[in-house]
């Protein structure tokens, strides 16, 4: 049982980044149905900021919010440069931007940082005592933190999205840009603070999962992928749906990896399995809106 409760939490906390992540595929695609393929990108840029501002004496919470700004700028500048003028023209185009941006962000990291591991501190304690007991299963405080992180983040976004009037406008905009123009909305500013929000959580992500991890350039690759099983399995429209999906792939892959040996080294085959089922059984993901189209 300690041992079950243990993959728990690593699951728990390992899910809850995916969580974050699938969130920020989530904001963007209710909002233009796209996909950001260099969302994981751009967050492993943000984690190469974080570690290199760390390096120069910031406290660690100080480098991670400074490199959530950064991963705003990018995000939104991304929209405004690349995405919005290849959609106005060829919308179907904008997927293959989308995969050039994410080359151009790997190889922008690749040149600056080199392709060696680097470090970034944690933002909570991970030294050999800290960990607190549930009866015999030892949990890190860093995996709490990991989920808190998490609970707070969906706060903000409840608040967000729920009590103000900037997003009001942004769930306006996701239901339907053109009524949104119509009564005044300047859509394509909420298009920009939603792609710069995604790309901030996106950030956080990675800084989240860059502290137990070689950060690298390959830092966010299965996560990301991971994270869009996850935004699938919940829905791609439903922020409830990328939290749940999230949580589920982080535990399905921890009580994987620790209960069955034969599947550990295939994850992302049965992860491929997971989204397939999905796709054929309920297209529209666990939490997702099903399209009707009046004929």
């Amino acid at each position: 049982m300690s041992l079950f409760i243990q993959r728990m939490f690593d699951g728990l906390a390992e899910g809850s980044i995916y969580a974050l992540l699938a969130l920020a595929l989530v904001v963007i695609f209710r909002s233009t149905g796209q996909l950001n393929f260099a969302q994981g990108e751009i967050g492993t840029l943000c984690a190469f900021f974080a570690s290199t501002l760390t390096l120069s004496g910031l406290p660690v919470w100080l480098a991670i919010l400074i490199s959530m700004v950064i991963g705003f700028v990018i995000a939104a500048l991304i929209e405004r440069v690349v995405v919005r003028p290849i959609e106005e023209r060829n919308p179907g185009a904008v997927i293959v931007a989308l995969i050039g941006v994410f080359l151009a962000v790997n190889q922008l990291s690749a040149m600056f940082w080199g392709v060696d591991a680097r470090s970034l501190p944690s933002l909570f304690p991970t030294d050999a005592d800290s960990f607190f007991r549930i009866g015999d299963a030892a949990i890190r405080y860093e995996r709490i933190g990991i989920i808190g992180v998490l609970v707070v983040v969906l706060i903000l976004l409840y608040l967000l999205f729920n009590k103000t009037k900037i997003g009001l406008a942004m769930r306006a905009v996701a239901n339907n840009q053109e009524s949104s123009n119509l009564v005044g909305i300047r859509v394509g500013n909420i298009l920009i603070l939603g792609w710069g929000l995604a790309g901030a959580i996106g950030a956080l992500a990675a800084m989240m999962l860059a502290p137990s991890a070689a950060l690298s350039g390959t830092l966010m690759l299965g996560p990301f992928l991971l994270a869009s099983v996850a935004a699938v399995l919940g829905g791609l429209d439903s922020p409830v749906g990328a939290v749940v999906g999230g949580i589920l792939i982080g535990l399905l892959k921890a009580f994987l990896i620790g209960y069955v040996d034969f599947l550990a080294d295939m994850l992302f085959p049965v992860m491929l399995v997971v989204l397939l089922g999905v796709l054929l059984f309920r297209p529209a993901g666990l939490f997702g809106t099903e399209k009707v189209v009046r004929v």
